[in-house]
This record gives C-alpha cells, structure tokens and sequence, in this order.
C-alpha cells in the first residue's frame, strides 16, 4: 500500500490519447474546450504540454460566447461531449467560416445523433470526427470521478444508457493496467448492467491479467437508484456544506466576493480559486468534520499559529531567528493564509445556515418515522410564502414522499397547489417528472400502500427500488431510541454526517460486508434480484475483507455520490484500518441533482 500510486497510469494512458489525436493534425491550431470539461481536461494535460503540440489559444465553448481565431490558427478542434446541441452549435461555426479547417474531439464518445446533425446542416463532410476516454480523474489520494454531470439525466432520468458504457470502460482501463480485481460486489440495475458491458469489454478487448500486485482485493459497484434519501438529506460535514453553498468542481472551489472582502490583503481580487485537496494541512483535518467541530478548531489553530508567531518574536540570537525564518517562517505565512480562508468561508456557509435548525430537525424526524404532517406542511408553505428556494422546498418535500412511500392526499394537493401558485405553472412539468421518478408522489391508499411498503415502491419508473422504510428496518439504518447519542466531534459511526440521524444506505452495505462478508441470499432479499458477486480468486468471494493484506477497497458510486457519504466511507476506512478509494461518475450537488431529477435543463 505505500507503493499505490493513486492509479496515476490512467491519467498518462489519457495524456498519450491526447497527444496522439493533437499530432494527427500537425498545423497550428486553436482548442475550444467545453466548461464541464476544462478542469478534467487540466487534470491530464497542461497548458505547456497542449502549447508543445501546436496548440495555440485554448478558450471556453459555452453557450452566448463568441470564439475568435489565433493570427497563426489553421485549424479549429472542438473538445466537447457528444450532444446534439454542441453539433448544432459548432455547424454554425462552420457554416459561418466554411475555408477553414475544423476538428470535434468528442468526449467521451461520438454519437450517431451529432454525426447526423452535422449532416442536416451540411458540414458532415467539412469536419473531421474523433473520440476519446476520460479515465477516472483524480480529485485527491482517495477519490476519483469520471466527471460526467449528466449521468443523472441521462441515465436515472432518461434511461440511456451510453454512459453506462464509459463507466464499464474505465473499469476495464483501470484492471487492464493495475491487475484483474479478485472480487467484484454489486448492487443495482445499474451495476449489473455495468458488469455486463465490463464482460463485454474483456471479450472484445482482452481481459486484464491477475496480478499480486494489484492494488485493489475488492470492488463494490454501489447504484444510486437504491438510496436516494442520502442526496435528499442535508449534508453535515464541512465539505458537504460547502459544496452545498459554493459548489465544488473537479476539487476546485471558486470562493466569491462575499468570502474575499472578508479576508486581509485580499488585492481587491473579487473572486479566488482554490483546490481542495489533502496538500491543504487545514482542508485536510476539517473536510470530514461536523460543521459543530469545524469553528472550534479553526479558532484553536489560530491560537496555535499566533503561539508561533510570538515564539519567533521573543528570539534574541541571531542563529536562532536565522533557523526561525528559513525553516518555519514560510510554513506559519502559508497556513495562516489557508486559516483565514477556511475561517472567511466557514462564516458564510453558517450565515447562509441560519434558521436552518428547524428544518434539520423535520429532516431527521422524517427519517425516524417521528413526525408530525402538519409541522412538515405548515414549514413548506411558510416556505414558499416567503418565495424561498424552490429547489430545497422540492428536495424537503420530495424527502417527505420518498420516506412515507407517498405523500397522503390530503397534504399532496395542498402542497402541489401552493407550490404552483407561489413558482407559477411553468413547474407543473418538473412536479410530473419528479412523480414518475418516484420522488415526489401522492399516496391514495392506505391499505394498497400497506400492501406494497414490505418490499417495493408503487412507481412504474422503477418498481423494483426497495421502499425506505422497508430499507431501514432492516438494515438498521436510523438508530434506537436506546442508543446512546453520538459525539458529533468525535465520531466513531458513519450516521454523524447526518448529526447521527441516519446512516447512508451504500456506505452501511460497504460497513457491513466488512464485517460479516457477504450474504448474498440475504442481500437478495433485501435489494431483489439485481446483487451479483463475481469471484476472480480462490479466496471465498463471501469472506470479509481483510486489512492485513494491505490492499486498498474501490467503492464505484454509478449515479454520483455525495460528500457525506464520502466522509461515511473515510471514517469507515480509518476505523477499520482499511484503505477505501471512492470512483464515482459524478459529485452530487443536491440542487442540481433535483434539478436533473426534475427534468430542468441546467444553464
């Protein structure tokens, strides 16, 4: 384990690709990347490198911007993701300077539909078509995404499902590379069909070799579609609340002028990017902190450093303040830089937090089945009076119907009439999509409710998603009123990111396998037919795993995880003495999430 090498032959695997499409066209050249894709695309290529191949100017393709040409350019190529407005959009580039050369990368697929499109718009035969893979792009030591926003409405949503097969390829990018995974756990629709195209791949493309040094002894592929409270719930931590107030991107956080103006020496810079990574000594001891812990400690490592500072002050030799200046000096500046950020940011989130107990409180109620409807409605609709955001009065109401299998009558028609009289009708569409999700529906009958909350959920979307309550009976997910209250600043169970009110369904699967193995008679019985364990070793696939033999676990989320439950696994990793890596295809944010789920088309 002190070998890994946090799986950095996928990014140079990348960089080739890249590098080899550049040189296909030797000119000099200007490169439009699309947003979504300019952090990933940094992640495996840089500036110098991109300029070493003949790039000349690198620009953003977004949508109401105009791109210009470089004076040496002879050719454009277009790095974007396959949809039929970005063919649309680079056809009326072309259509406007026909004599130039132009070239589209698609990422991480081409699709038919674009190729047609560009023939509707007569420029099919004037550009040139690629496609490349992202791998899974390293966030930090322990996580690694494939950065597909749209994985939700694409997949969950529209039920496509062409990206399913970019997540079996990086699974087969990274064992071709790193050794065949001994032991493959998975739960969900997704995650089978998944491993079905990941079977595929070995057959067309050669399947990856055992190896001893392979890195990872157990892979688990978690399907969001089992567990959509987890995103419903508000995240406690600090990273959670963070990307919750600024949005965190690619591990880059951009921190606006209402965190900047509160900083010293800020060189009235109205906006700062900041990684947030585990190289941030501060970052990396809160990230995972209940926000009741965070301030605490910030303001204790403030009156540490100050000890520091006033420790140099009081020095008299001048060999003393020599060794003061180049050895600690430069460390104490950096980390009262990085203190006065996180302290600046942690302000805003906590204003930004206010007279939010009351709804934390309905929140964590509604998971332990201890509520009243009244107090729920009468919360909502004082809500949407004030004309509060609409998503999060959604994401609370959508928490409600998910955790009661339906909301009853009574309060659906009251909520879904104010809902529209306060947002005007034009949501009408996104409370329909939300019901044939099953997020957001109305409960008619008690007695055919009863009959179907044992195992699954009444939508036709997805009849075999199995129902909250029957979820959190059984695998003890809310905790009894007999259990003694967690120590949110010393935590030592994963339910502490939800304040100890619940714990988040994919994780307690990984902590349960760990500590009795795998059943999966039983797994069957709670997650129906869609469990499967594929056993490439002759150690028994339904032992636990062992931390002895110092290999890491790969938690693969298809449909996004959450920082909350990244904090759950990184606690689960430490108290166990396991190494846990988390993939997923995405980093949810919860208003984009519901957004997606709503059937809104993000800007």
């Amino acid at each position: 384990m002190a070998e890994f090498d946090d799986f950095g032959l996928l990014a140079q695997m990348a960089r080739r690709e890249l590098v080899h499409l550049l040189e296909s066209m030797p000119e000099v050249k200007d490169l439009a990347v699309e947003s979504s894709l300019t952090r990933p695309l940094d992640k495996i290529a840089s500036m110098s490198l991109l300029q070493q191949h003949n790039c000349g100017l690198v620009q953003q393709f977004a949508p109401f911007t105009n791109l210009v040409w470089g004076e040496q350019s002879l050719r454009r190529v277009y790095f974007v993701r396959p949809s039929i407005a970005n063919a649309r959009r680079i056809s009326e580039n072309i259509r406007a300077e026909p004599h130039r050369a132009y070239s589209v990368i698609f990422v991480p697929t081409k699709l038919y539909v674009c190729e047609v499109e560009f023939e509707k718009n007569g420029v099919y035969g004037m550009i040139d078509i690629h496609e490349m893979d992202l791998p899974l792009i390293n966030i930090d030591s322990h996580l690694f995404t494939l950065e597909l926003p749209d994985f939700t409405s694409s997949v969950l949503v529209d039920r496509t499902y062409t990206q399913l097969h970019a997540v079996a390829k990086s699974l087969w990018q990274l064992q071709s590379l790193y050794g065949l995974i001994p032991t493959v756990y998975g739960v969900g629709e997704y995650s089978a069909q998944t491993n079905r195209l990941m079977k595929k791949l070995y057959a067309e493309l050669g399947e990856p070799r055992s190896s001893p040094d392979q890195p990872v002894s157990h892979l688990f592929l978690l399907d969001r579609n089992v567990d959509i409270t987890t995103v419903l719930l508000t995240g406690l931590t600090y990273e959670s609340m963070l990307h919750d107030t600024f949005g965190i991107s690619c591990g880059k956080v951009t921190f606006g002028d209402e965190v900047t103006r509160r900083m010293k020496n800020n060189d009235r810079c109205r906006t700062r990017v900041t990684t947030l990574d585990n190289t941030d000594a501060i970052f990396s001891t809160v990230r995972d902190m209940h926000m009741t812990a965070v301030f605490p400690f910030l303001s204790a490592k403030a009156k540490s450093l100050q000890a520091s500072y006033d420790k140099g002050s009081r020095l008299e030799q001048v060999k003393q303040m020599k060794e003061f200046v180049s050895n600690e000096l430069r460390t104490l500046k950096q980390q009262h830089k990085l203190l006065e950020l996180h302290i600046c940011a942690c302000e805003v989130v906590l204003e930004n937090c206010k007279g939010m107990s009351d709804r934390l409180t309905l929140e964590h109620q509604l998971v332990s089945g201890d509520f009243d409807s009244n107090e729920i409605m009468l919360f909502l609709e004082n809500a949407m009076c004030r004309q509060g955001n609409q998503w999060q009065i959604l994401l609370l109401a959508c928490l409600w119907s998910v955790c009661q299998n339906g909301i009853p009558s009574k309060y659906y028609t009251q909520f879904r009439t104010c809902f529209l009289r306060a947002y005007g009708h034009e949501y009408l569409s996104a409370l329909y999509s939300l019901s044939l999700q099953g997020l957001l529906v109305e409960r008619t009958s008690p007695q055919l409710t009863a009959l179907k909350a044992h195992s699954t959920t009444a939508t036709s979307r997805h009849p075999n998603r199995p129902t909250f309550q029957f979820l959190s009976r059984r695998m003890n997910l809310v905790p009894s009123n007999e259990e003694v209250n967690l120590d949110l600043r010393s935590p030592n169970q994963m339910r502490y990111v939800f304040s100890g009110a619940f714990t988040p369904v994919l994780c307690q699967i990984v902590g349960d396998t760990v500590d009795n193995g795998w059943n999966i008679s039983e797994m069957k019985k709670t997650f129906g037919d869609s469990v499967f364990c594929d056993q490439n070793s002759y150690t028994p696939a339904s032992r636990p795993p062992d931390s002895r033999i110092r290999k890491a676990i790969l938690v693969y989320f298809i449909g996004g995880v959450t920082f909350a439950e990244i904090a759950a696994l990184n606690l689960l990793a430490q108290n166990n003495n396991f190494r846990i890596i988390i993939a997923a295809t995405n980093i949810i944010h919860r208003e984009c999430f519901i957004k997606e789920m709503a059937n809104v088309v993000l800007s």
